[in-house]
């Protein structure tokens, strides 16, 4: 059985039009679901996963499902991060609240 290598992705995440900006810096494992990527990012920036929310990738939705929300093609639990082969600067977004708060990610 094959075993995939394991890689550290550096995120550059910001939100976007808010100044002064408001940013972190993460290491995520390749391995790493989107679901794990949501909950990182609702801790790192301390919210409170009460709103809507849903990713970006590659011009397809990703995201974790809550009543009354959308629904999405794939199981949030399933993708990884790896999946994606993001290539250094490349970037997507992460919509949370799909009113107030708007994050863009960049592969460091």
């Amino acid at each position: 059985m094959a075993t995939s290598k394991v890689e550290i992705y550096q995120l550059h995440v910001w939100i976007r039009q808010i100044s002064p900006m408001i940013w972190r810096r993460l290491l995520v494992r390749s391995d790493s679901s989107i679901a794990d990527l949501h909950y990182t990012l609702q801790i790192a920036f301390g919210w409170s996963d009460e709103h809507l929310n849903q990713f970006r990738i590659h011009g397809q939705a990703y995201g974790m499902y809550h009543d009354g929300g959308i629904s999405f093609t794939k199981n949030p639990k399933l993708v990884q991060l790896s999946d994606f082969k993001f290539r250094k600067n490349e970037r997507f977004t992460y919509e949370y609240d799909f009113v107030d708060q708007q994050v863009e990610l960049k592969a460091a």
